[in-house]
């Protein structure tokens, strides 16, 4: 269960004497038709104006952009996450422990897209702004440009699985992928 996972990336973040946000679960559901319909306003506004081109590759800069004001939505805490992605066919953005270690340790080379960012609500349920649009460019595939990931994700189907490493952006500034972002 993704909860699990949330709260085992929550010790390993304090593990890894990082800053945490201090979390407060939540049993029901935030996101709702009425809400996402605000989404391309809100990444609009805090990202730019940007094609679809432009979302490959950016999840650490537009999900730490939009952290503050997705807040503000739902009037309640958002989680900048730190993860990877399984499918049926692969696991994306794979970090182990040791990985993100010497990551902290060494700090961001080169390119950050073998590292994936989303958020999470206090009701663990994810929003993802990057994934299919990424996935999507990168197979070449027309469907899932522009779209979003919104839901819980022990309800994602296809053996796509969400998995929390670290928790909270202090990651970021300590390893230097917030430099980029100034």
């Amino acid at each position: 269960m993704y909860q699990n996972e949330f709260e085992h990336a929550i010790e390993r973040t304090k593990s890894f004497n990082l800053d945490f946000p201090e979390v407060n679960y939540r049993t029901d559901t935030l996101l709702s038709d009425e809400k996402m319909a605000v989404f391309p306003n809100i990444l609009r506004d805090n990202v730019g104006e940007i094609n679809i081109n432009d979302l490959v590759a950016q999840c650490l800069f537009i999900h730490h952009k939009l952290r503050g004001p997705i807040s503000r939505i739902f009037s309640s805490s958002c989680y900048f996450t730190i993860g990877h992605v399984e499918t049926n066919d692969r696991l994306m953005f794979h970090q182990s422990e040791d990985n993100l270690k010497d990551i902290l340790q060494n700090g961001i080379k080169g390119n950050t897209s073998d590292i994936h960012a989303w958020l999470t609500l206090p009701t663990m349920e994810i929003l993802d702004f990057s994934l299919p649009t990424s996935y999507a460019i990168l197979n070449n595939l027309q469907e899932g440009r522009g779209a979003i990931i919104a839901t819980h994700p022990d309800t994602l189907k296809q053996g796509m699985k969400y998995h929390p490493m670290l928790i909270g952006d202090d990651f970021l500034k300590k390893s230097g992928g917030l430099v980029e972002f100034n």
